[in-house]
């Protein structure tokens, strides 16, 4: 399951071709933000030499603002690629 299509489960209004007034309902503009919090996640604890530090995935899903589950199903969607090659 790619990260857009579990993002866009995530909440109810995502048809495809509604035009969204509200930018925070695009289901696109969700994913970019959920990227870009990760990244910003990973730079300030690079930054802050926290790296080492345990991040649980629950916590990590807090900080990205994303469902508890999130994490679980990404390593679930990369190990079924990995192991279909």
């Amino acid at each position: 399951m790619r990260p857009s299509k579990i993002i866009k489960e995530c909440h109810t209004d995502t048809s495809p071709n509604k035009e969204y007034s509200d930018p925070t309902l695009d289901p696109k503009w969700i994913v970019e933000q959920v990227d870009r919090l990760l990244a910003w996640e990973m730079f300030t604890r690079a930054l802050t030499y926290r790296m080492h530090e345990e991040l649980l995935p629950q916590d990590l899903c807090d900080k990205i603002g994303v469902h508890k589950g999130f994490v679980y199903e990404i390593i679930k969607s990369v190990r079924q690629k990995v192991n279909a090659k």
